[in-house]
């Protein structure tokens, strides 16, 4: 049982610092740029968005995998935790689901900057509500997973 506790929370924590990962790359999307106003190439780094975009996949990648070691400790998990394990499962799927969708709005930004495609502004605001309602989700979960930790 105590074994099973801290495979737990050596998850845990692979998630948040997988969290941590993911934000760096949400930042570095929507973060206020003096490019926007000042379009100076010469001065401001345009955003890597080919390289945003392999390291979100490979920052799902990593999820699932962590999804796919809680699903093989539900069967082993004790009365007491299982609450804690379907949180924690429940909020992996939900940064998943963030993320996949940072990725697709990164994708898409980049093919549009490589000339590709053509990526409506309407399109963009629809993509950037899907994924801030996906935010919020994993945030009010996280929440739950907090208060786990607090008692």
């Amino acid at each position: 049982m105590i074994n099973l506790r801290n495979e737990l929370t050596l998850i845990a924590m692979e998630i948040h610092e997988l969290l941590n990962k993911y934000i760096i790359i949400h930042d570095a999307v929507f973060k206020f740029s003096l490019r926007e106003i000042i379009p100076l190439p010469f001065i401001f780094n345009p955003i890597d968005f080919y390289s945003l975009h392999d390291e979100s996949k490979n920052i799902i990648s990593e999820l699932e995998t962590c999804n796919n070691q809680i699903d093989n400790l539900k069967k082993e998990i004790v009365e007491d935790d299982r609450q804690f394990i379907n949180i924690l499962s429940e909020y992996c799927v939900a940064l998943i689901e963030t993320v996949s969708l940072l990725n697709k709005i990164i994708f898409r930004l980049y093919l549009k900057g490589e000339r590709s495609n053509r990526y409506s502004w309407w399109e963009y605001n629809k993509h950037c509500n899907l994924y801030k309602n996906s935010v919020k989700k994993y945030k009010i979960i996280g929440h739950k997973i907090n208060e786990f930790f607090k008692n």
